[in-house]
């Protein structure tokens, strides 16, 4: 009981750890392209960026992050909106 309440725990604060990166990101890249941002993080998931040192995946909830930060709503009608 407590080793699988010990596996738990680390997967939170690894989860934790996670979204803090994300977050701590997704601010970067407000900070240096501000309206430009979103784009910038939706080059680095087609590996369209040298110091983009991630994987697509990664860019992708960096992207997601900048959006909700923005108040950028995606997908509607094959482009991204401003709300």
């Amino acid at each position: 009981m407590h080793a699988a309440l010990t596996r738990l725990l680390c997967l939170y604060n690894a989860r934790s750890a996670f979204r803090a990166t994300v977050n701590a990101d997704a601010k970067r890249l407000i900070a240096r392209y501000d309206d430009q941002a979103y784009f910038e993080a939706r080059e680095r998931v087609k590996g369209r960026c040298l110091d983009g040192a991630g994987t697509s995946r990664y860019w992708t909830m960096v992207k997601l992050e900048i959006a909700r930060l923005q108040g950028i709503a995606i997908g509607l009608a094959g482009g991204d909106l401003r709300k």
